[in-house]
């Protein structure tokens, strides 16, 4: 038999599946990255023009921000828990 036809251990589709969670992983990042290049474009352009800052302008920057330091917590929860699988699969080697 040879190892190709061999059933997968349940190391092995953890790998797999840790494989997948960090390609997902990393196409999520890649877009949030490309919108966060757009709103650092944005909130400079603003900035150059202070007095068209409005109420709901600044409103908009503070839910932005919010928004931003959530998205990134999120990341880096998620790296964290790949990382601890990542190890626990190599501790077992």
């Amino acid at each position: 038999m040879s190892e190709s036809n061999l059933p997968l251990t349940e190391d092995a589709i953890k790998r797999e599946k840790l494989s997948s969670d960090f390609v997902n992983l990393s196409d999520d990042f890649g877009k949030f990255s490309e919108e966060c290049a757009f709103l650092f474009d944005a909130f400079a352009a603003v900035g150059r023009e202070p007095e068209c800052i409005t109420e709901h302008t600044s409103e908009g920057i503070r839910h932005l921000c919010y928004w931003l330091k959530y998205q990134v917590i999120g990341y880096r929860e998620k790296v964290d828990e790949m990382q601890e699988c990542w190890r626990g699969l190599n501790r077992k080697k």
